[in-house]
């Protein structure tokens, strides 16, 4: 039996970097190579997960198609347990592009557009039992973005782990058009939430939204109870953690960014494999951070060390000592 249960999207993630002009004149031109990497960000947190050592299984949905076979390998070959990943062959397995900009930023399109594979989870096709005998569950709200199977089921399992008492975490990876989240969405955010221990997400790009004022900080902290940890990742500046007897913060570390592909998705990985092992809020906030910034100094969602490459990155910026102490 996994320890942690992952639920939710598994892509495959086309990565095209911009090209880059060598001279004033833009007459030359350096076209850097694409590349194709396992995606999703629920299956980048589990693949993170299994590479710091914890054992994890996925439950979601991918097409009887190429995309779907490269994430059933990709899942595979990391030590993830798929026996939960359901095949649906009507269905889309989505390649996402992912244009990365001279800065390292990211802009992202999913193809196709129709009939995608991660929007469909069928309850009768989830082992509820394993669901109540894990000793974590997470999931990501790309998963409940859509009014779909996959939205109602993910809900469902949440509810289910939490009456079992067993740990539940919640990355809101919110979806926000043009300023706007929906109501319907933003109800299945909420409702979610109720059967969450560990809520993660942005600051000024997710819980800015989940309130009337766009102050992410008293947003965050609204959802905070005796049971509910809430924890803020705010890119460069670090993240924060929030509980009813703690306010606590730790730096990011200061890497030079290639891309942010599954930045958020890997620090919840690090987050989670922290708190299984018993560490402190601030030691979590860290081991977050450090496993994030680990993998944004590399290119693609795939980059996540493992325990020995974490141990080394956090040994390097503790040698250096500068600035707050890690």
């Amino acid at each position: 039996m996994p320890e942690v249960m992952v639920v939710g999207d598994a892509t495959v993630d086309i990565i095209v970097p911009y090209p880059k002009f060598l001279n004033k004149e833009r007459t030359l031109v350096e076209y850097p190579e694409p590349s194709i990497r396992g995606g999703g960000t629920s299956a980048n947190t589990a693949v993170a997960l299994a590479r710091l050592g914890v054992e994890t299984g996925f439950v979601g949905s991918v097409g009887e198609d190429q995309y779907g076979r490269y994430v059933k390998n990709d899942l595979s070959k990391e030590g993830v347990d798929i026996s939960g990943l359901i095949i649906e062959p009507e269905l889309n397995t989505v390649g996402v592009f992912a244009f990365i900009d001279e800065n390292g930023e990211r802009y992202l399109w999913g193809w196709p557009r129709v009939d995608q594979a991660f929007k469909t989870l069928d309850a009768d096709k989830v082992s509820f039992e394993k669901v109540q005998k894990a000793n974590w569950v997470h999931s990501s709200g790309m998963s409940l973005a859509y009014d779909t199977s996959a939205r109602d089921t993910v809900i469902r399992i949440f509810k289910k782990a939490h009456e079992a008492g067993v740990p539940t975490s919640f990355d809101l990876n919110l979806r926000v058009d043009n300023g706007i989240l929906d109501p319907e969405y933003e109800k299945a955010v909420r409702q979610i939430i109720k059967y969450t221990d560990y809520l993660l997400g942005s600051g000024t790009d997710e819980f800015a939204y989940l309130g009337r004022e766009m102050d992410w900080r008293a947003n965050a902290e609204s959802f905070v109870n005796r049971s509910r940890t809430v924890i803020v990742r705010n890119g460069a500046e670090g993240s924060y953690g929030f509980t009813e007897k703690e306010k606590t913060a730790a730096p990011a570390f200061p890497v030079k960014v290639e891309d942010t592909v599954g930045a958020g998705d890997v620090y919840n990985a690090g987050f989670i494999s922290a708190v299984l092992e018993g560490k402190s809020l601030k030691e979590c906030l860290i081991t977050g951070n450090a496993v994030s910034g680990y993998a944004v100094a590399k290119k693609g969602a795939r980059t996540s060390p493992d325990q020995e490459q974490l141990q080394r990155f956090l040994d390097e910026y503790r040698s250096k000592d500068k600035g707050e102490k890690i």
